[in-house]
């Protein structure tokens, strides 16, 4: 035994290693499994008086979970302590004996030190300011659990690696995989529906960088879905209850997703073969996709008036409760993959096409990614205008094809398309002579919830051997979204540069993965990206110095009016 001992040391150093990482990573939350299998919460009949005692609940459980030095050192399993409030709370008669339930959990959950050292640098500009201000409110919380949270307000951690909430270390934006999917729920469980809601409508409260614009009472959104959550039937109705939830921040980064498909098989997942444009004021096909032209009886231009017998309008009323939308034209990206979508092998479709109404049953295909076609990320048109295409590129590929395009007559990036590689990085430097300042970046205040701070502005930097001359024209309209519009946002700043087209979607900043119970992930958009003046570009979108948008006759012609338009801009002398 000795001998083996001896031999297989190795063994043992191993074993050790995984011990103290197990020690040193791990956290006592972890270790809390009294609910594991369950909340035992099940609630009948809510009242307005249990509507409102949950709401506080919510509000409260929030303040504590991000600023609380317990749960912020992992030492709480918060979700767990929730259920454990959660069945007093619903039960007490009235607000007062409610605020008693509440403040009583929360001061068993240990002392709290204010901590002034902890503040981030006050220097720093605030983006978006935190409001707490209704803890401050003592006939709302009465005057222990006021005192008490504002105590816990002022504790200022900056370390979190180890809460709910922990930040990138490079961008420093937010991080939320420390949460549980707890992807076996029963959705008959109103205490994991409610966890659901409570987590989202906290980390929208804490970490969203836009709570300013949504032009929602977030408040009231909370009033609004726990009874939603609560009277969910079953795994599809609580996923789209969630879905819906999203729209209220009207952030098109805001899909849902979900380990099971559940919402995948309620969208269906056949799609049909086309391509559609929101053009005066009508919903027009723009594109048939090439492989399946033949079966496909639909022209580029005509106009849809119904689906399956129903109004087209009506139809993405329906379908938008459970798409986030900034704003009207962003139907045409939130919508794409879900307006001509189904469970059957075809749709019927009543067109307006040259002044005549015509029907066409369109037969429907399971190939989810059936516009991703192949196309050449970068040609010569017109003799000596370079031509890119975003959405082709390959990694390092930028620098070749300016090496290619250094003398033409101008160049015209299609930020219509998604970038497939992050030119933001290697591309700007050729279109501008001198450090250039080009848009303002916000970043959560680690020590702060709630808060977010301008980091330094964000800045081109030329390239000193390489500066091209002619003119740069950007092609950008509703479906350029996030990484194409803080591109947009830095090429524009060229020396001979424009921007042609019409609003992009409003959606800019790195988008962060939310996780909630039954294994559903959605977005949001975690940095708050401005102009560089600080104004607001979410949901409004960049403008385009040359307003154009396609024309019904122009796209049953097979013509690109934007493509056009730079070529002119760029022949004129």
């Amino acid at each position: 035994m000795k001998k083996w001992i001896k031999n297989n040391l190795w063994i043992w150093g191993l074993l050790v290693v995984i011990i103290v990482l197990v020690i040193v990573n791990g956290t006592k939350r972890n270790s809390d499994k009294e609910f594991d299998s369950g909340s035992n919460i099940k609630i009948e009949k809510l009242n307005t008086n249990q509507i409102d005692n949950l709401k506080k609940l919510c509000k409260v459980w929030g303040v504590v979970k991000y600023y609380h030095p317990e749960v912020v050192a992992g030492n709480v399993n918060f979700d767990y302590e929730l259920f454990r409030v959660m069945p007093d709370t619903i039960n007490a008669k009235n607000s007062q004996e409610a605020n008693k339930v509440i403040y009583t959990w929360v001061k068993n959950l240990g002392d709290v030190e204010e901590n002034s050292s902890g503040k981030n640098d006050e220097n720093k500009k605030i983006a978006l300011e935190r409001d707490l201000s209704w803890i401050k409110n003592t006939n709302y919380l009465d005057k222990d659990l006021s005192q008490l949270l504002v105590k816990i307000s002022n504790s200022n951690i900056s370390k979190r690696n180890k809460a709910y909430v922990k930040f990138d270390k490079k961008l420093g934006n937010s991080n939320f995989e420390n949460e549980n999917l707890y992807e076996e729920m029963d959705y008959d469980d109103d205490g994991y529906k409610l966890l659901a809601l409570f987590r989202y409508w906290n980390i929208i409260e804490y970490y969203y960088p836009y709570t300013d614009v949504i032009e929602e009472n977030w408040d009231e959104v909370l009033t609004t879905f726990i009874p939603k959550f609560v009277n969910t039937e079953s795994e599809l109705d609580y996923k789209l209850a969630i879905s819906e939830l999203t729209t209220k921040i009207h952030d098109p980064h805001a899909g849902v997703d979900d380990i099971n498909k559940t919402l995948t098989k309620y969208w269906g997942n056949k799609y049909a073969p086309i391509e559609f444009a929101l053009v005066e004021d009508c919903i027009v096909i723009k594109k048939i996709n090439p492989k399946y032209k033949d079966e496909c009886e639909l022209k580029p231009g005509d106009i849809v008036l119904e689906i399956n017998d129903k109004d087209i309008f009506e139809v993405i009323k329906e379908k938008s409760k459970y798409r986030s939308i900034s704003r009207k034209e962003a139907i045409v990206n939130c919508l794409q993959g879900y307006l001509f979508r189904t469970s059957n092998d075809s749709i019927k479709l009543k067109l307006k096409r040259d002044g005549k109404y015509v029907v066409k049953n369109v037969k429907c295909y399971n190939d989810e990614y059936m516009f991703d076609i192949k196309e050449p990320s970068h040609k010569i048109i017109d003799e000596n205008i370079g031509y890119i295409n975003p959405g082709q590129l390959s990694k390092n590929e930028i620098d070749k094809i300016m090496d290619k395009f250094m003398n033409t007559e101008g160049i015209i990036v299609d930020l219509r398309k998604y970038p497939s590689v992050p030119i933001f990085i290697t591309m700007p430097k050729y279109f501008v002579s001198k450090p250039t300042t080009f848009s303002k970046i916000s970043v959560p205040n680690q020590s702060v919830p709630g808060e977010f701070t301008f980091a330094k502005d964000q800045v081109i930097n030329p390239d000193d051997k390489k500066h091209y001359k002619g003119k740069l024209m950007i092609l950008m309209n509703e479906r350029s979204q996030s990484q194409s519009e803080f591109t947009v946002m830095e090429l524009r700043k060229g020396t001979n540069a424009k921007v042609i087209g019409s609003n992009s979607i409003g959606t800019d900043g790195d988008a962060t993965e939310v996780y909630l119970p039954g294994g559903v992930t959605t977005l949001i958009t975690g940095l708050g990206v401005y102009d560089e003046d600080g104004s607001q570009t979410q949901r409004i979108g960049l403008k385009p110095d040359i307003y154009i948008k396609p024309t019904i006759d122009g796209i049953k012609d097979g013509r690109d009016e934007l493509l056009e338009k730079a070529i002119e801009i760029i022949k004129t002398k």
